[in-house]
């Protein structure tokens, strides 16, 4: 019997084929001159994300569609969820996110798509889609047009204990992000923390945000094409806001994701009380509260019992805090606070008893200002 030796020369998980492992390795290398990718036309999804918020909205859409979509992040951010589940561990354009619960088999994990994984938790995976969250470790010097890393922003023990010199950080660093860009099948989508680090991806990567018309002719709105619903729920970013229910739906221009879920929507928050991240006035995007874990985020609550509701329901904007009483197996809370992220002292906290807790909704979770 004969054998036959076959040379492979190419890199066959990934869709883009070479020619992406090849741009990815030039990327990352800082290089000026690159020739900006191009995606192909029914090809490999490669995306530039201005907004952290769509690119976990974006994670979340393919998850829905074909399953195995993750975030996965740099080691830019302490793990204290690791002790304390309740609290967050990224916070980062306006949104709050946890690493991974689990270290065994976490891709497939039942909450793994709300959370964000590390090199450790996804090697030897495969993915259809990977979204890469670029951490504040790493920085693009444009005088020099080098990449350069942050080491205080550092905070994965075993790397930065164990490499003292910073070109050998450094190296070790751009081969992690290497290795989690080169996990997803389908699509790779990014997201960088660092501003210089944004404008040098921004200038290589084609960009996942739909394009605003050039000029000032009025474009038709489409619903969840180029358009979101705008609540008429007049929000008071104060207390709770004079009864108010909502009336016909409006459409509001949205140009974000190339395909908008129709768990969006958009609203006006008036008041200063949350102007430290909502100027006073604002559209704001908000994603419709499904499940899952609020402490520590912004969001839009309901709550009937404040206002009488023959006249419509009470709303406000506010970053949601529990405490919870624990009894054996199961818990309950023991009571809310809807706190204020003010620049005036004028403003106090809301704080919600057990027996006020009935009648709280949770409508909908802030993803941005507009």
């Amino acid at each position: 019997m004969s054998t036959k030796i076959v040379h492979l020369k190419t890199q066959m998980r990934v869709r883009g084929g070479n020619e992406f492992v090849q741009f990815v390795s030039r990327l990352l290398t800082g290089e000026a001159d690159i020739a900006p990718y191009k995606n192909r036309v029914g090809g490999y999804e490669f995306l530039f994300f201005e907004s952290l918020p769509d690119l976990v909205e974006k994670i979340k859409q393919k998850e829905e569609e074909g399953g195995l979509s993750r975030l996965i992040a740099g080691y830019s951010w302490p793990w204290i969820s690791k002790e304390d589940k309740s609290k967050f561990d990224i916070h980062l354009d306006g949104i709050s996110l946890q690493w991974n619960a689990v270290n065994e088999d976490w891709i497939n994990s039942k909450n793994a798509v709300n959370e964000v994984g590390c090199i450790h938790t996804t090697q030897g995976y495969d993915l259809n889609y990977a979204g890469i969250i670029f951490g504040k470790e790493i920085t693009y010097n444009p005088i020099s047009n080098e990449i350069e890393i942050v080491k205080d922003n550092y905070f994965d023990r075993n790397g930065k204990s164990s490499i003292k010199d910073l070109s050998e950080l450094k190296s070790y660093i751009l081969n992690i992000y290497k290795t989690i860009m080169l996990r997803g099948i389908k699509g790779t989508f990014v997201y960088a923390a660092d501003k210089n680090l944004r404008e040098y991806l921004r200038s290589k990567i084609p960009s996942a945000t739909q394009s605003m018309p050039a000029n000032n002719e009025p474009v038709e709105l489409v619903p969840f094409e180029n358009a979101i619903p705008l609540y008429d729920l007049r929000v008071a970013a104060g207390n709770f806001s004079e009864p108010h229910s909502i009336q016909d739906l409006q459409w509001v221009a949205y140009y974000g994701l190339s395909k908008l879920s129709e768990d969006l929507f958009a609203c006006k928050v008036f008041g200063k009380s949350m102007n430290k991240i909502i100027p006073d006035g604002s559209t704001c995007l908000f994603k419709k509260y499904k499940g899952g874990s609020r402490e520590g985020q912004i969001v839009l609550v309901q709550h009937t019992s404040i206002q009488d509701s023959d006249f419509g329901s009470g709303f406000t904007v506010k970053e949601y805090h529990s405490i919870k009483n624990q009894n054996g197996d199961s818990w309950s809370h023991q009571s809310i606070t809807l706190k204020q992220l003010s620049t005036e002292d004028s403003y106090q906290d809301i704080i919600l008893k057990e027996s006020e807790l009935i009648d709280l909704k949770v409508v909908g979770i802030f993803q941005k200002v507009m």
